[in-house]
């Protein structure tokens, strides 16, 4: 079944990856077909055996880039060799369940490689298992189930659903900085206000955690407050989102050279 066309926020796409407890030392196994919703539409990945990656941005079984990947415990690293993405190596994070899978910036400098990855993604049966989760949410009082369903809902650019999810889910686990991170990406561009509070949450309970300070900088840049969030993108670059300091450039150069 193909993803029907659902355009998000490029930020909203970036930032819902960053949700789980660390992985098991061994290497996670992430063959196989896993598909979303970009912001110029659907884009499928398939990681094959043989150590490369299909990419296809429209997921009409097109391959517009191949690249190599290498996955070391729970970290991916990308060498694209087909292509115009990027020059350059990038590794992620991995975070990978039965219902979807999702990527989390590490170290890389390709912009728009990152805008691509990061973020959930889920598979080709997403529907199948959304009604699978319905089911058990049905007859279990479960927040866990909620959240799963929340991140399947964000891989398919349904932001709406997924909200409605995660406020079940936070209602119950009010200490969990990942989930409102989440919600926080899914209140992009109508509710900057909300965006602030969610990030807020996060950061009391996760200071360190780089992708907060990036989304409440861009809510904070929508909202008008240029010195504040340029002070956020900053905080951002120097827990590790060093591509900021490029992709944010021309709308924080003025504060950035005082």
């Amino acid at each position: 079944m193909k993803l029907t066309m659902n355009i998000l926020p490029t930020i909203a796409l970036c930032l819902f990856t960053f949700s789980l407890a660390a992985q098991a030392n061994t290497s996670i196994p992430i063959e196989g077909k896993w598909v979303r919703m970009s912001q110029t539409g659907p884009v499928s990945l398939e990681f094959k055996n043989d150590g490369t990656v299909a990419v296809d941005f429209n997921d009409n079984q097109n391959v517009d880039v191949v690249t190599d990947y290498k996955v070391d415990k729970n970290t991916v690293r990308f060498d694209d060799q087909e292509g115009i993405m990027c020059p350059e190596s990038g590794t992620y994070k991995i975070i990978k369940t039965d219902y979807y899978l999702a990527f989390d910036l590490i170290d890389d400098m390709c912009n728009g490689r990152i805008k691509m990855t990061m973020g959930f993604w889920t598979k080709p049966n997403f529907q199948d298992l959304l009604e699978e989760l319905s089911q058990k949410i049905s007859i279990s009082e479960n927040p866990d189930l909620n959240l799963t369903r929340a991140r399947i809902y964000l891989a398919i650019g349904k932001s709406k659903e997924a909200k409605a999810d995660l406020d079940v889910y936070i209602a119950q686990y009010t200490n969990d900085a990942r989930a409102y991170i989440n919600r926080a990406g899914t209140r992009f561009p109508a509710d900057m206000e909300g965006a602030v509070s969610d990030c807020n949450h996060a950061i009391e309970l996760d200071p360190d955690n780089k992708n907060a300070w990036f989304l409440r900088g861009l809510a904070r840049y929508e909202l008008g407050e240029k010195e504040q969030a340029c002070a956020d993108f900053n905080r951002a670059i120097e827990l590790g989102f060093s591509i900021l300091r490029i992709a944010e450039k021309q709308r924080c150069a003025e504060i950035w050279k005082e």
